[in-house]
């Protein structure tokens, strides 16, 4: 993002922040108070971040580290069940690049989980083809594993070469078929488009070997960049560039005609799905708390984020303490428009919930949905508001454009300092 596009994103989202959410909402994350405390909870998500080769936390995979990551998680679990109580856990989600190359670490931390939590919904886990095995397989069904997502991305050498994967085609292909064979409730299988000489047809030919070899859900997504990301160093060394609008135009249409002709339904602005299986989302949960350095929680009174620096993490677990660097409260109606977020993320709004949750902003919020339905981006289904294909489109170009702006803003100062006095988003 160049200085002039940086500026008028910051102008249009202060315009149009205090427009929706009013002037009160303060969008600055801060440490939270001395002896802060989340709120009890009765139901909520767990997302558990196992920083092997991910995109935000980098750590090099080290047999030497899982040992006092898993002590610091397995505190972190029971510093969360001391202060928010026995609640429902409704979700796993294990995510951090390659999280399967610690599960050991994961099978002794969903056991801290079921022991102080009631663990009553899907455990849902990403994945690398390069790392997929039967072996692999077994232990995931073991610790309970019901949704996997593999990160296939392209099963075309070039791009694959693009992204920098340096496996071949093949190993996807064996991976996916594998998993989708293995008795999991649902297979996802990611893949992007709008790479550097990607065509339309390469997108759907990838779209169409990923059905084939057994994927229940296929997420796709264009190719967006953090700087500290393996792939925004990636780009900038081959000077790589973002595709323009007309190439991302063309190819999200073609990926939901595809999806359309060939039965998988939209379930959000990325995914589709074909039959019953459960829905694979690593993002739409209500709420949840996060264990893990760098994992954020969605709390009702607003967003708490942990220390990304892994030693830190370790330290401050290790004694007792929260190892949460930064709070953003909600104030206000936010909690309300947070909600309406995910569910266009969603591409269904659904009317009956509408007052509930917008409370006094319902009426400014359905002047909204209005204009999206008189400029056909939306229809309405019953008591739905459902988003048209032209509207999926355009809200995942505002989506990357806008609020890959606000993380890229957090995330870099919190991979800068281990605990950040400040960080205004």
């Amino acid at each position: 993002m160049n200085h002039l596009s940086h500026r008028f994103t910051r102008v249009m989202t202060r315009v149009a922040r205090r427009y929706l959410v009013g002037p009160d909402q303060r969008w600055v994350f801060q440490p939270p108070a001395p002896h802060w405390k989340p709120p009890p909870l009765e139901r909520t998500s767990l997302y558990l971040h196992v920083p092997v080769f991910p995109p935000y936390t980098k750590v090099p995979h080290d047999e030497i580290l899982l040992e006092p990551y898993s002590q610091a998680a397995l505190s972190e679990v029971d510093w969360w069940a001391d202060a928010i109580g026995p609640a429902e856990i409704t979700s796993v989600y294990i995510g951090g690049g390659t999280p399967t190359l610690a599960l050991d670490s994961i099978t002794s931390v969903l056991g801290r989980v079921r022991e102080r939590f009631h663990l009553a919904g899907d455990i849902c886990i990403e994945t690398n083809p390069d790392d997929v095995d039967d072996a692999t397989v077994r232990r995931m069904h073991d610790a309970g594993v019901e949704l996997v997502s593999l990160g296939v991305q392209s099963f075309r050498r070039e791009s694959l070469a693009i992204i920098g994967r340096q496996y071949e085609p093949s190993v996807a292909v064996h991976a996916l078929e594998l998993l989708a064979q293995s008795g999991f409730a649902s297979v996802n299988a990611d893949l992007m488009f709008a790479l550097p000489d990607q065509s339309a047809r390469h997108v759907t030919t990838d779209l169409a070997r990923a059905a084939q070899l057994g994927a229940d859900q296929l997420t796709t997504y264009p190719l967006f960049t953090f700087p500290y990301t393996s792939v925004g160093e990636y780009l900038r060394l081959t000077d790589v560039r973002m595709p323009d609008l007309r190439v991302r135009r063309a190819h999200y249409r073609a990926i939901s005609e595809w999806c359309e002709e060939h039965g998988f339904d939209r379930v959000s602005v990325w995914g589709f799905r074909r039959g019953g299986a459960p829905r694979y989302s690593s993002v739409t949960r209500d709420g949840y708390i996060g264990i893990g350095p760098g994992a954020g929680s969605h709390l009702p009174d607003g967003f708490v984020l942990n220390t990304f620096d892994l030693n830190s993490w370790i330290c401050a677990t290790g004694q007792g303490r929260t190892a949460i660097a930064l709070q953003m409260p909600f104030l206000g109606q936010m909690s309300g428009w947070w909600w309406l977020y995910w569910r266009l993320y969603d591409t269904r709004i659904p009317l009956d919930d509408f007052d509930a949750a917008l409370g006094k902003d319902a009426p400014k919020a359905r002047g909204w949905l209005r204009f999206v339905e008189q400029v056909g981006l939306g229809l309405r289904h019953h008591e739905d508001i459902v988003l048209t294909e032209p509207g999926a489109f355009w809200l995942h170009l505002v989506q990357n454009h806008f609020a890959l702006s606000y993380v890229n803003t957090l995330w870099t100062e919190a991979r800068r300092e281990p605990w950040p006095q400040a960080v205004a988003i």
